[in-house]
């Protein structure tokens, strides 16, 4: 599948050599000759892997590089910036980036960049062409100088000034570190008079290279620099030890094959094609600096959109697929508790009927029965004492002693209106007005309805006195909180027959015993939860 393929391709001045890699694996390579043969080869070699992810190489002598410091800034300010220096410096150049250094630790701590440029890239275009014609996603543009950063790390080679000298396809590069960052890189092409006489070849491109450090002031010239030869055979090493001997550098040689054998590259594929180290490091590395415009890279950005929304669909689906999976476990265990329970449910009754054919007959229905049981509570709720009239009655005669009760009548009845029908003393008249209350109003609910006959004691003929004391203790009995309504009956007046006498009396009212009656009436609350 294309989306797990990735074609990284590198272009010189004369060919172009392609390679796809599935899962970080080199699966095939192939080579293009920079003239309308390769250009149409190449065609049909990207109508063969349409939609596949391209990654471009870029080995050529018109490279550039500069150095400079800029204020520290961020996002959009720090774009435009770099936008402005870029167009400044390099007006005519399509393919040009600026790299981050670092960041400067005294003065102003202002930010280290390194501007790269394609001065003359019109052996490029025919490539870009094909590509842009194919429709494929281009990721970007990228140099191989900067892959040999990468490669740097991988050698595990650690000092502050250190040149790499690398022979590919396009001649000898040459590219200067300081702490590990690339600040130059030059390509020099070998002359077919040269191919006999690289030690020298090596020797005199290795002091040019020496003097633009100087010149540029990277280096001074008793700065120690140490010199590394990418080696795929044995002539590195004689190569090394003559550099070490003639320009007094320290010079060692790193065999290629060795690292991509740990990377997993065949390193056989490095003799005819070394620049393979550097696609592969491309191809399962991180990605340098881009060099293309955002015209060129359309596509690719259009590709990772959909990939985007396909990854989300599929997350969607595969989130909806776990959590369906989790309901439907949960209902089958929820379906087999149910026909667990249903089953026991059946053991039960079955163990009930057997139990149930013992039971004895009874005569009466058990629909009689239940009516017998809801009448019982019914009448259970029905029944009342006098306790609660008599703890209220009790609770305000001990605050007046001297109120005697002869009588006291308890009645549970739905009628409030009802007369004391007393024995002694008569009739007790009319029925008495129903109190302004709902509650009490109610006939459906049985009252308790007390009436209290008593008099006061000690009673010494003063009439008024003992009325003030009865009303005292009808309204302390109204104020209790199980009271709902009190009224006096017979207030204590003088009803003795002598009152009304012409002459003196005192024989008369020595004679007759005074006494001030009085009679009460006065009804309790209902208990909540009463019916």
């Amino acid at each position: 599948m294309a989306i797990f393929n990735k074609i990284v391709l590198c272009a010189t001045t004369t060919q172009l050599i392609a390679g796809v890699w599935r899962l970080g694996n080199l699966q095939s390579s192939h080579e293009f000759s920079s003239d309308p043969k390769g250009y149409e080869a190449f065609v049909r070699f990207l109508a063969q892997h349409d939609n596949t992810r391209l990654y471009m190489l870029v080995d050529a002598v018109e490279e550039d590089y500069q150095q400079d410091y800029l204020p520290h800034t961020r996002g959009s300010a720090r774009r435009e910036m770099l936008a402005r220096k870029l167009n400044h410096g390099y007006r005519n150049a399509t393919f040009k980036a600026a790299h981050f250094i670092e960041r400067q630790k005294d003065k102003r701590k202002d930010d280290r960049f390194i501007y790269v440029a394609l001065t003359k890239s019109d052996f490029l275009q025919p490539w870009m062409q094909a590509i842009a014609a194919q429709r494929m996603p281009l990721a970007g543009v990228y140099l191989l100088s900067m892959m040999s950063e990468l490669l740097l790390q991988r050698m595990k080679l650690k000092a502050p000034h250190i040149l790499l000298s690398e022979r590919l396809n396009s001649g000898l590069r040459q590219t200067y570190f300081h702490h590990g960052r690339l600040l130059i890189s030059r390509s020099a092409p070998v002359s077919p008079a040269m191919q006999e006489r690289m030690a020298y070849f090596y020797l005199a491109e290795t002091e040019k290279t020496r003097l633009y450090l100087i010149s540029q002031r990277l280096v001074m010239r008793d700065t120690p620099i140490k010199m590394v030869l990418a080696d795929i055979d044995d002539t590195s090493r004689q190569i090394c030890r003559n550099i070490s001997q003639e320009q007094n550098l320290e010079c060692v040689s790193e065999d290629l094959k060795v690292l991509a054998k740990s990377l997993g590259l065949n390193p056989e594929l490095l003799t005819r094609h070394p620049e393979l180290m550097h696609m592969h490091l491309l191809a399962t590395g991180e990605l340098p600096v881009n060099l293309a415009p955002a015209s060129y890279t359309r596509h690719y950005q259009v590709g990772n959109v959909a990939r985007s929304i396909h990854l989300a669909s599929v997350l969607t689906l595969l989130g909806g697929f776990v959590a369906a999976s989790y309901i439907g476990q949960q209902a089958a265990q929820t379906l087999q508790q149910t026909l667990e329970a249903g089953q026991e449910t059946r053991m039960q009754e079955q163990k009930y009927r057997e139990v149930a054919k013992n039971f004895p007959q009874t005569p009466i229905p058990s629909t009689d029965l239940r009516a017998a049981v809801e009448t019982a509570r019914k009448l259970a709720s029905y029944a009342q004492t006098p306790q609660a009239a008599m703890q209220a009655l009790s609770e305000v005669l001990q605050a007046q002693p001297d109120m005697q009760i002869h009588r006291m009548r308890w009645l549970n009845t739905p009628d409030i209106t009802i007369r004391d029908d007393k024995a002694e003393g008569g009739s007790a008249g009319p029925a008495q007005a129903a109190p302004a209350d709902a509650q009490l109003s109610d006939t459906s609910v049985l009252h308790q309805l007390v009436f209290v006959d008593g008099e006061v004691a000690g009673f010494n003929g003063d009439y008024r006195a003992a009325l003030v004391r009865v009303n005292q203790l009808a309204e302390k009995l109204r104020s209790l909180p199980q009271v709902a309504w009190v009224e006096v009956l017979q207030e204590p007046v003088n009803v003795s027959s002598y009152s009304r006498l012409q002459g003196s009396t005192t024989d008369a009212v020595s004679a007759v015993s005074m006494a001030a009656d009085f009679k009460l009436k006065f009804i309790l609350r209902q208990p909540e939860g009463a019916q």
